[in-house]
């Protein structure tokens, strides 16, 4: 585990991150939403959990990436902050949910801020991280 994990978590939960996303990412636990594992995926991302990234995509679209094209792309990103601005469904008894935020990140010198709109489905009683939404 990481030895930052007692700050606030990167997610922007306030909660420290011991409590919040790195139990997802370093201790096994499982997300029970959609929304707790959009924000465990965005602080995966900050600490360079690939793996965790890797295991928590959908099988049916992995194909359109690599766990080293992930790590070269979030390696090169400083992470500056997320923000969940909506979702529909995706709660502890739907098979099926979308999140909407906004990521911030640096890379190299500009700053950048990522919409999107992201699906989430159960696979095997686990969310896992889909795509994003037309």
């Amino acid at each position: 585990m990481p030895l930052n994990t007692d700050i606030n978590c990167y997610c922007g939960s306030m909660a420290p991150a011991s409590q919040c996303c790195a139990r997802f990412i370093y201790q096994g636990q499982v997300a029970s939403t959609a929304v707790e594992l959009m924000r465990s995926r965005y602080s995966a991302h900050v600490y360079g959990a690939i793996d965790y990234l890797w295991q928590t995509w959908s099988t049916s679209s992995r194909h359109s990436t690599s766990p080293e094209a992930i790590h070269q792309w979030a390696n090169r990103c400083e992470w500056l902050g997320l923000e969940i601005l909506d979702w529909h469904k995706g709660g502890v008894s739907d098979q099926e949910g979308t999140v909407t935020f906004i990521a911030q990140y640096r890379l190299g010198q500009k700053t950048h801020q990522h919409l999107e709109k992201s699906l989430f489905r159960r696979e095997q009683s686990f969310w896992r991280y889909v795509d994003h939404c037309a």
